[in-house]
């Protein structure tokens, strides 16, 4: 589906001329908390912008990438040795060791443990905030297309919850098994590609290496 498509199809399920700002603010909350929830691999980037220096210590700030929406896991990498995040809160506990990370999202920075030896490639994995839906003919969703109808079914649930309409316009049981059955599809779609990526971590692959390259199918 295209953008306007989308909000075609949003007033189409509300019977309603909605505002178009109303509206793309609906779409966007829509597409936001789906890839909160799904964490899809078509929202997977990695940030490798960012480059340690020698003699660099656990107080130097590194920025987060502005497109980032929330990391891909615990793990990030510095060169190819692996740091595990660990709680801003308990950040004293662990500055002085080595291959650790924390984040300060207040301010959009994280820090890496102990001391840096070498200038090393930072690799940061990370749920991309993607591209906000506008009201124009482009495309912005990643998944198939097929299955774009989730964003605005996802919309009129929300319209639905908020609407001071009739109670025959409310979100009936038989909408919420449509929108149940094409998330599933969804998920169904993601975890192909996830799998396909772990053969590393299961019985199939040549290693077992813990949290590495676990991925969550949920």
């Amino acid at each position: 589906m295209t953008n306007a498509e989308i909000l075609t199809t949003f007033r189409e399920f509300v019977g309603d001329s909605i505002d178009t700002t109303v509206a793309l603010s609906l779409a966007n909350q829509a597409r936001m908390e789906i890839d909160l929830e799904l964490r899809p691999q078509c929202a997977l980037k990695l940030d490798t912008s960012q480059t340690t220096t020698a003699g660099q210590t656990y107080t130097t700030a590194e920025t987060l990438h502005a497109d980032a929406l929330v990391p891909a896991g615990t793990i990030i990498y510095v060169g190819e040795t692996q740091y595990t995040g660990v709680p801003f809160a308990h950040k004293e506990r662990y500055k002085n060791r080595s291959n650790f990370w924390w984040v300060d999202l207040f301010n959009s920075q994280f820090y890496l443990s102990g001391t840096q030896s070498s200038a090393q490639t930072i690799t940061f994995p990370y749920i991309t905030k993607g591209t906000d839906i506008a009201n124009d003919a482009t495309t912005v969703l990643k998944y198939p297309s097929g299955l774009h109808i989730i964003v605005p079914m996802h919309m009129a649930r929300t319209w639905f919850a908020i609407d001071q309409g009739e109670k025959g316009r409310s979100w009936l049981p038989e909408w919420e098994a449509f929108y149940q059955r094409t998330k599933r599809a969804i998920i169904s779609w993601d975890q192909q590609w996830k799998l396909a990526s772990i053969g590393e971590s299961t019985p199939y692959g040549e290693s077992y290496q813990p949290s590495e390259n676990n991925i969550s199918l949920e």
